[in-house]
């Protein structure tokens, strides 16, 4: 069985049952570095009941790395069944790249720009000088902090001032806003809540602009956008604990939850939608 390339002469690839809160199958990590990362994941997991896992690979022999990152994390479960709050790091090692994957309810915590953010301000420098613990306990401190709300997303920004950067930070302000929006649109049960929060975005454009056409814009707006987030989360968590598209993953007793010790009692059932950023180095 090739486990990302681990092996030779198999046809499919296969997502490796995990050992715990960190699978190094390519030996990158002393057992002690190991055990530190594994103890500050445990901790923070009892702490917030977010699960952050990492999986280190030797190759993924041409596969994209962002669609194995979502594999993994889907077929790991990482995360809670309920809230989706998991986050996969998927590093592979030859081909020196990560992937940071974000489960759907961490994404308006974690959006891809924070995530790429993290990427390249806080892990790859520590790649680079061979430091690859040093480098994903950084990620995971800037995740915590980020999550908690202790750091901001324009941390990660050019520092620039003047009229252009505070254009900037309202368009990115406004984004983020439609990425959680659009979220949690997506995971609430009503289909006509984002045309109530439309048509009161609508009312407030009337009270400043006097745009009395906005209010039924936006209204029928909020109910599209309303419709089509919930129906990609359904579509997505109906594929919950699904194989992926390549044949061999999963096989071999491969599970949610499968794998590990020390005191591992496995991941929650979290799905992922394809959040997260990638890097190389």
């Amino acid at each position: 069985m090739a486990v990302f390339g681990l092996a030779q002469g198999a046809s499919a690839l296969d997502v490796p049952a995990n050992d715990g809160y960190v699978t190094d199958t390519a030996g990158v990590l002393s057992a002690a570095e190991q055990s530190d990362l594994e103890e500050t994941l445990r901790v923070y997991q009892q702490e917030t009941s977010n699960q952050i896992a990492i999986l280190i690979v030797n190759s993924l022999e041409g596969e994209p790395i962002a669609d194995a990152a979502v594999q993994v994390g889907r077929k790991w479960g990482v995360g809670t069944k309920e809230n989706d709050n998991g986050i996969l790091i998927l590093v592979a090692y030859t081909d020196r790249e990560i992937f940071l994957a974000t489960g759907y309810g961490l994404e308006g915590a974690v959006p891809d720009i924070v995530t790429k953010g993290i990427i390249e301000e806080e892990i790859l420098p520590e790649f680079r000088d061979g430091d690859y613990a040093g480098g994903l306990k950084a990620g995971i401190a800037a995740l915590e902090k980020h999550i908690g709300g202790e750091y901001t997303a324009d941390r990660y920004d050019s520092g620039s001032t003047g009229p252009g950067a505070f254009a900037g930070f309202l368009f990115f302000a406004g984004i983020l806003l439609l990425q959680w929006l659009i979220a949690f649109l997506g995971r609430s049960k009503s289909w006509w809540l984002g045309g109530v929060l439309g048509a009161v975005c609508g009312l407030g454009l009337v009270v400043i602009f006097s745009w009395w056409w906005s209010i039924p814009l936006l209204f029928f707006l909020g109910l599209l956008i309303d419709s089509i987030a919930s129906k990609t989360y359904r579509t997505r968590s109906s594929r919950r604990g699904r194989g992926g598209k390549w044949g061999g993953w999963g096989s071999g007793g491969f599970g949610s939850g499968g794998g590990g010790g020390g005191g591992f009692g496995g991941f929650g059932g979290g799905s992922f939608g394809g959040g997260g950023a990638g890097g190389r180095w």
